[in-house]
């Protein structure tokens, strides 16, 4: 079980970001094991079960923005639903927790005359990923750029990476400007070796809403420096509020 003290922690569900109501949060992760002995074994037999996690949140009830309440009982309706937990914030190059999961208990606590507690517990029953920001701009405008690389590894024959894309709010400004959104690897940090684009997001445009998308490839890769491109066009002045993270787990 890990337990976060939440003061520095980004908690995103989808495009939403809940940082500033939370105060709280724990993850368990767990692979329960099932017992497999057959009468003539001369000791106990197990094998693992499917993994899973849980993560459970602690936050203020809130029905202004971020309209925390609001989307939690969205999310009661709602099925894998992409959860992040950053504990020392998005910035490029911290890491993190990425999860798909369903609310699985959603309780409202408060004694008289105390804030209003929004307690929300999440269940995914697929491996919980280690994520890394990659990049994080409030307002990209241009011009085509390199995020920075970093190193986060080579995927086996057995895994694929998983890359999130987000993006908070609809592009500000005026015109008709977009942005293509893609994940390189190279052997070499400086991407000097032979850069491969392993990841494509759908296009941005100015009829952009908020929203999160997630990519996946498959290993094997043998690189291990991995970098965001954005690729800006168009006229006017429109700027994009994104995250982009990526973690590596089992296909």
């Amino acid at each position: 079980m890990s337990r976060i003290h939440a003061k520095a922690t980004d908690v995103l569900v989808d495009e939403f970001n809940f940082d500033s109501v939370i105060h709280t949060v724990t993850i368990d992760i767990n692979r329960p094991m099932s017992d497999v002995t057959a009468y003539a074994d001369t000791d106990a037999v197990y094998l693992a079960g499917k993994p899973g996690f849980t993560i459970s949140v602690d936050g203020l009830w809130s029905t202004a923005s971020p309209d925390y309440d609001g989307e939690m009982f969205t999310d009661l309706t709602s099925e894998a639903r992409r959860v992040g937990i950053y504990p020392n914030q998005l910035t490029a190059g911290e890491f993190g927790y990425e999860g798909d999961c369903n609310i699985s208990a959603s309780p409202r606590v408060a004694s008289f005359s105390d804030a209003i507690a929004l307690n929300v517990t999440w269940q995914g029953d697929t491996p919980i990923i280690r994520s890394q920001s990659l990049y994080l701009n409030t307002a990209f405008g241009g011009p085509t750029a390199n995020g920075t690389a970093y190193q986060h590894g080579a995927v086996s024959a057995t895994q694929k990476v998983v890359g999130i894309l987000r993006m908070f709010t609809a592009p500000a400004g005026a015109g008709n400007n977009t942005l293509n959104v893609t994940v390189q690897s190279d052997n070499v940090e400086n991407f000097g070796g032979t850069p491969e684009t392993q990841l494509t997001f759908t296009q941005l445009t100015q009829a952009s809403v908020a929203l999160h998308e997630v990519q996946a490839a498959n290993g094997a890769i043998t690189d291990t420096w991995w970098r965001v491109v954005l690729t800006f066009a168009g006229v006017g002045t429109r700027t994009f509020d994104i995250l982009v993270v990526i973690g590596i787990c089992e296909q």
